[in-house]
């Protein structure tokens, strides 16, 4: 019977991380148990045989897949690992995969010195020579591939133990593997026209800097701010050994115990070490003040929607070691602006022709439109403004759709936004309280494209705080100031339009 840890390989190529190729006698119950479970703890998916084979049994099916299937192998050379004719054939198939598969061998010489393993002396002369003694040309011909194998495996860079703590020797060997195993996220699929964003969030991080570079991405829901910070995640996964991507902050964090969940999981990423335990938050502070011995880090907090919660999860690049670099994506502008530690970037929609790709990807399944039918995407284009999720989702919903179905779902779109981008776009406005609602609907149903002092003298007199509530909106990119004018995204007018209708369905001016 094998076992192998719970987690799962993060490669499709691969089944697990680490094949574990230990002589059971000798240390099944010591130290590879120890390695096998600080392994777990660190997430590393590993196989290991849970059962002795037969002396003289070739190597089973289960084992030669698990092999082929893992993208490390971890060879313990003990003192009698020799001994076993099944530990022979396991390197035999290992070396083999090295070569082949590309696969990385890591020996660990445990209380064994190299030379012994790569000239087959002391224990291991010892093995060879029971071996061959009335050896027939078959067996010769094995004991000499098990011995090219050891001279191949005893020649590798690996972890020597003679002395010392085993605890502080498996917690290298851990963070030597960790580093080498990319836990990237997944992004998808279609990614068009984020080039320029990430050109720009890429220039506020200074990568080769001793410093914290602590950075936040801004805009509307769904605007693709979550699809900048993984590309840029995943492209510098390799130069960090400690590494943490925080997923939906704003939905796992609605109560200290939420926030609790979260600054373990950020703990246990970087540490490596999956049963971290925390009390409550402010001991989650300090435990994260205290890993910044670890060296640099990098850490993505995804749709954080208060400043208060970064207070409690990355307040401070005094937090972090020199070279980390943190990545905050938010609706809420004022989370960056009122910590002076981040550098902003508000993240664009995309421009008409990468608009028009994506849309085609989805719309005909082809970078670009189908004949006549420009001017008909031309349109829809109009009133997606870049957005990307409204361009999926009108483009999967005319998919193999006919003419008069796209100028039907046109005419519907100007008056009733489409439910599913509706829900969409509608995150950041109920976000919001209702004061902030209220005049968000009155600039859509009135205001847009003031001047700024108008519209404040105008809601002042019907009793609003304009300096505020005109602030907060713009911090949730519900409504942008520039100019001295009062601006709002099409499709966000038009959603503030389908709400008013939905709560006065006959008298939607009143």
């Amino acid at each position: 019977m094998a076992s192998s840890s719970s987690s799962s390989s993060s490669n499709s190529k691969w089944r697990y991380d680490v094949f574990l190729s230990f002589r059971g006698k000798d240390t099944r119950h010591t130290f590879t148990d120890f390695l096998y479970g600080a392994l777990d703890r660190g997430n590393i998916n590993t196989f290991r045989d849970d059962e002795k084979l037969p002396r003289g049994e070739e190597i089973s099916p289960e084992l030669l897949k698990a092999i082929e299937g893992s993208r490390f192998a971890i060879i313990v050379f003990s003192k009698n690992y020799a001994d076993s004719k099944s530990c022979l054939d396991e390197l035999v198939k290992i070396m083999e995969c090295e070569a082949e598969k590309g696969q990385k061998v890591f020996p660990i010489f445990y209380h064994v010195e190299p030379t012994e393993v790569r000239n087959q002396s002391g224990t291991y002369g010892e093995a060879f020579k029971n071996y061959e003694t009335n050896a027939d040309e078959e067996k010769k011909k094995k004991i000499e591939e098990w011995r090219a194998a050891l001279r191949k495996a005893g020649q590798l860079k690996g972890f020597q133990l003679q002395d010392g703590s085993e605890y502080k020797f498996i917690e290298h060997i851990i963070g030597e593997i960790g580093i080498l195993i990319p836990k990237s996220v997944h992004v998808g699929e279609n990614i068009v026209g984020i080039d320029e964003n990430l050109k720009q969030v890429k220039l506020l991080i200074d990568a080769k800097s001793d410093e914290v570079s602590m950075v936040g991405i801004y805009g509307i829901g769904r605007i693709g701010k979550t699809t900048i910070a993984k590309v840029i995640y995943n492209d510098m996964l390799d130069q960090f050994k400690h590494h943490s991507f925080l997923e939906n902050v704003r939905e796992g964090s609605k109560d200290d115990h939420g926030l609790l969940q979260l600054q373990e999981k950020l703990l246990r990423d970087i540490l490596m070490d999956k049963t971290m335990k925390l009390h409550n938050v402010d001991e989650g502070i300090k435990m994260i003040k205290s890993k910044r011995y670890l060296g640099k880090v990098l850490i993505v907090l995804d749709d954080v929607d208060c400043p208060r919660k970064l207070k409690f999860l990355a307040d401070s690049p005094e937090w972090f070691g020199g070279g980390s670099i943190i990545i905050v994506t938010t609706r809420n502008k004022r989370c960056l602006d009122v910590n002076k530690a981040y550098s902003s970037y508000e993240a664009k929609g995309l421009e008409k022709n990468k608009a028009l790709e994506l849309f085609s990807l989805n719309a005909f399944q082809q970078n670009h439109p189908a004949d006549n039918y420009v001017d008909l995407c031309n349109r829809v284009l109009h009133h997606a403004k870049g957005l990307p999720l409204a361009l999926v989702l009108l483009g999967s919903f005319l998919f193999q759709r006919g003419k008069e179905e796209w100028e039907s779902t046109l005419d519907r779109f100007k008056t009733i936004p489409i439910d599913d981008i509706q829900k969409v776009l509608q995150i950041s406005y109920d976000g919001v309280d209702d004061r902030c609602k209220k005049v968000f609907l009155d600039i859509a149903c009135f205001f847009k494209d003031w001047g700024e002092k108008t519209v404040t003298r105008i809601l002042e007199g019907c009793r609003f705080h304009p300096k505020i509530e005109l602030k907060v909106l713009d911090e949730r990119c519900l409504i942008s100031i520039s100019d001295g004018f009062v601006r709002m995204h099409d499709s966000l007018q038009e959603m503030g339009w389908a709400i008013v209708r939905e709560k006065c369905p006959e008298n939607p001016g009143e």
